[in-house]
């Protein structure tokens, strides 16, 4: 088994990870050797890689006023699902749900199991799920450990470790960090990149 991630977030400075194992940006494989900084202030000339710019502008890289954690449980027949509403990024792979969870309610098993499915797509680990019953568990799709969305989040989809503390709820496999400076979560990314017409 392979070594997890690690993840340091450096007071008002950039993300250093190191052990990445494979990384890409705006769907292009970058070289995962050695320790990346990947900016967080959203004004790098480097981008994704940090170049320094946040020391100029005084880029404050932690969220003293952070929303207090919401969880959501939604109570089915053969499985519970949980929804922070703080660790959501906004991306709507959930939008099945309302639908899947009326037919598992109806007694529909296959319902269920693409419930799970859902629930893995959510790439922030806003959504997690625990079974009540014996359910056949979704093999999750290889991905790249570390995914840096064009104008958007880096995505973790692998174990990793990280000098943060994690949301209630979230598991150590699965995050989206903020690279653009204006989450109100930091570090983890709220979705607010949508607002930067000017960020890649």
């Amino acid at each position: 088994m392979s070594e997890p991630i690690n993840v340091t977030v450096i007071p008002d400075g950039p993300l250093k990870i190191s052990n990445a194992g494979s990384v890409s940006f705006c769907g292009q494989a970058l070289a995962a050797e050695g320790d990346l900084y990947l900016c967080r202030c959203g004004d790098s000339s480097k981008a994704p890689f940090c170049d320094g710019t946040h020391a100029k502008m005084g880029f404050k890289g932690s969220s003293p006023d952070a929303p207090e954690g919401e969880i959501r449980v939604w109570e089915g027949k053969t499985l519970r699902t949980y929804f922070n509403k703080t660790t959501c990024m906004h991306v709507f792979y959930c939008k099945p749900l309302k639908e899947l969870r009326a037919r598992e309610e109806a007694g529909d098993a296959e319902a269920a199991v693409e419930i799970m499915r859902v629930v893995e797509s959510c790439p922030s680990g806003a959504l997690s799920y625990e079974t009540k019953v014996d359910l056949p568990e979704p093999t999750p799709p290889e991905r790249v450990a570390v995914e840096i969305m064009e104008g958007g989040e880096i995505r973790l989809q692998a174990e990793f470790d990280i000098n943060a503390p994690l949301q209630e709820r979230q598991i150590a496999n699965k995050a989206t960090l903020c690279r653009c400076s204006m989450s109100k979560n930091k570090p983890w990314c709220d979705g607010r990149h949508k607002g930067r017409k000017d960020f890649r």
